[in-house]
């Protein structure tokens, strides 16, 4: 299977990501474990890396998968026109035209027909239901 750039730059991504969660993870337990106590300001500012760290891969990630869906899908409708499908860059019929307002308010409207008939009711009582 061909890797272009854009999954090579998604896996280096992944490694940043799990390379910078060890390097805190390693930090938070070597802070905690030279200090006599558990120092809350290392350990709070070790989660917040580790939560920024894992909103910046994200959206990082979830950018070049959106880069990686659009040249797929372009791709496949270079494919389509290649083979003669319909042209799905052929201009767009045009829905409005350029006639003035006032000319189209002057043309004759084409009367709707009118509804049919109802068909007259029985003039007799019936019974629909029993008690």
């Amino acid at each position: 299977m061909k890797a272009d750039v854009m999954v090579w730059v998604q896996r280096i991504v992944g490694a940043v990501f799990v390379i910078g969660v060890l390097a805190l993870v390693g930090a938070i337990v070597t802070q905690v474990g030279q200090a006599e106590g558990i120092p809350p300001l290392p350990v709070f500012l070790g989660l917040l890396g580790i939560v920024l760290l894992i909103l910046l891969s994200g959206c990082c990630l979830a950018l070049v998968s959106v880069a990686i869906s659009a040249r797929r899908g372009a791709e496949a409708l270079r494919r389509i026109v290649g083979q003669g499908g319909v042209s799905p860059l052929a201009a767009p019929a045009r829905v409005f035209t350029p006639s003035p307002l006032r000319e189209v308010a002057a043309e004759p409207q084409p009367q709707p027909e009118p509804a049919p008939a109802r068909p007259s009711r029985p003039a007799g009582r019936t019974l629909v239901a029993e008690r």
